[in-house]
C-alpha cells in the first residue's frame, strides 16, 4: 500500500511536469506560428489576428506531436530532479523501494502517452492539418490567388495476377480525379495447358482524351481502342472497372503526415496496388507504432541522469549528458527514417531499431547503477 501511494505521488509529479512543459511548448509554437501565418498568408490576403490564431490551432496538434519526445524527456528531468533535490528519493530508497519501482510511474506515463499520440493525437493532427490546407486555400482563393496545381506525367498500375493495366496520364487536375491525355496498356497472363506461365501477352491499348475515376470505375471519353486482331475503334465513352481508390491514387504527391494512423494501412495497400512506392508511408506507420518505446526510452534517459544525489555534485553534467544523448537519439532516428523512407532499408527496422537500442541501453545503464 505504501509503495502504491508513493508511485501515485511520483506519477502525479511527472504528469504535472509534463503538463508544464507541454504548456510552454504550445504557447511558444502558437506565438511563432501566428506570426508566420500573418507573414505568409497575410501578405496575399487580409488576415485578421483571430483567423491567424484559428489557422495556428489547426496546426498545433501536429506540431505538438513532433515535440512530444523532448517534452517527455524534459518532464522526466524536472520531476526526478525535484525529487532528488528535496531528498525525497533518498527517503523512498530508505523505505526499501528500488529504482525500478519509483521509475515505474514515468515509464507508465511515457508508454501511455506514446499510445495516445499514436492512436488519438496523430489522427486528430492529420485531420486538422488537412482542414488547415483547405482553409488556407479558400482564404487565398477569396483573395484572388491561384492555388490549384496541375500535376503532370502520372504513372499508375492496376490489376491482379492474371491481368495488368499500366496507366499513363499527361496531367491531372487538382482534385486528383480527372486525367488528361490518358493511355491504358493492358496485358494478360499466358496459359499453357490450363496452367499459368510467367509470360504476358498484349491485349489492348486505349488512348483517351480524358479519364475520370469514381468509385469502382474509370470513365473514359473520346477514346481510340487498339487490339492486335482488329482495326482501331473510335468510341465516345468507355467504362473500365478498377479496384483503385480515388483518394489514394496520387500518393506520391501526398505527404505521409497528412494521413492518420488508422488510415495508413489501407492507404499503403491501395498505393501498392496502384504500382507506386509505399516506403514513405510504411516508414510513417512503423514510426508511429514505435512511439511508446521511443517515449519510454526518452523518459528513462531523463530520469536516470537525475537519480544521483544532488549533494554529491555533478548533476548539471549528468543532465547535459542526458540531453546530449536525447539529441543524438533524435538525429539517429531522423537518419534511419530517411533510409527507411527511401527504401534503402526495411521500414520496420529503420523505425524500431533506434527506439529499441535506446531503451535497451537505458535499461542496461539503470541495471548497472542500481544492481551492480
Amino acid at each position: 500500500m505504501i509503495g502504491s501511494r508513493i508511485q501515485r505521488y511520483i506519477f502525479l509529479r511527472c504528469v504535472f511536469a509534463l503538463g508544464l512543459v507541454l504548456g510552454i511548448f504550445a504557447i511558444t509554437i502558437m506565438l511563432v506560428d501566428i506570426v508566420e501565418q500573418l507573414r505568409t498568408v497575410g501578405e496575399d490576403v487580409e488576415l485578421s489576428p483571430w483567423t491567424a490564431v484559428q489557422l495556428s490551432l489547426m496546426k498545433l496538434p501536429g506540431l505538438i506531436e513532433e515535440t512530444l519526445a523532448f517534452a517527455v524527456l524534459v518532464a522526466a528531468m524536472i520531476a526526478y530532479n525535484q525529487l532528488s533535490k528535496s531528498s525525497e528519493l533518498s527517503v523512498i530508497r530508505s523505505m526499501g523501494q528500488s529504482a525500478w519501482q519509483f521509475l515505474a510511474p514515468v515509464i507508465v506515463m511515457a508508454a501511455g502517452l506514446g499510445v495516445f499520440a499514436m492512436a488519438v493525437l496523430n489522427p486528430t493532427g492529420a485531420l486538422l492539418s488537412e482542414r488547415f490546407e483547405e482553409t488556407r486555400a479558400n482564404l487565398l482563393r477569396e483573395g484572388g490567388q491561384v492555388v490549384d496545381r496541375v500535376r503532370t506525367d502520372v504513372w499508375l498500375r492496376q490489376g491482379n495476377d492474371d491481368s495488368q493495366i499500366v496507366i499513363h496520364a499527361a496531367s491531372v487536375d487538382s482534385t486528383g480525379q480527372i486525367f488528361s491525355n490518358v493511355r491504358f496498356l493492358e496485358e494478360g497472363r499466358v496459359y499453357e495447358g490450363g496452367r499459368p506461365t510467367q509470360r504476358f501477352r498484349f491485349i489492348r491499348r486505349i488512348d483517351a482524351e480524358t479519364a475520370t475515376i469514381s468509385e469502382g470505375f474509370w470513365q473514359l471519353t473520346n477514346l481510340v481502342e487498339n487490339t492486335p486482331d482488329g482495326p482501331p475503334l473510335n468510341l465516345d465513352s468507355l467504362a473500365i472497372e478498377t479496384d483503385l481508390d480515388p483518394n489514394t491514387l496520387l500518393s506520391r504527391f501526398t505527404s505521409p503526415d497528412t494521413i492518420g494512423f488508422w488510415g495508413l494501412p489501407g492507404f499503403i495497400s491501395q498505393t501498392g496496388r496502384a504500382g507506386l512506392d509505399t516506403s514513405r508511408f510504411s516508414m510513417r506507420w512503423f514510426g508511429l507504432t514505435s512511439l511508446p518505446v521511443l517515449f519510454t526510452a526518452m523518459a528513462l534517459i531523463g530520469a536516470i541522469v537525475c537519480l544521483r544525489l544532488s549533494r554529491l555534485g555533478g548533476t548539471s553534467r549528468l543532465i547535459a549528458t542526458g540531453a546530449g544523448a536525447a539529441v543524438a537519439l533524435f538525429f539517429v532516428t531522423q537518419i534511419a527514417s530517411s533510409f527507411g523512407s527511401s527504401g534503402a532499408i526495411p521500414a520496420v527496422i529503420a523505425a524500431w531499431s533506434p527506439a529499441l537500442c535506446a531503451l535497451f541501453i537505458s535499461l542496461t545503464v539503470l541495471a548497472y547503477q542500481e544492481d551492480g
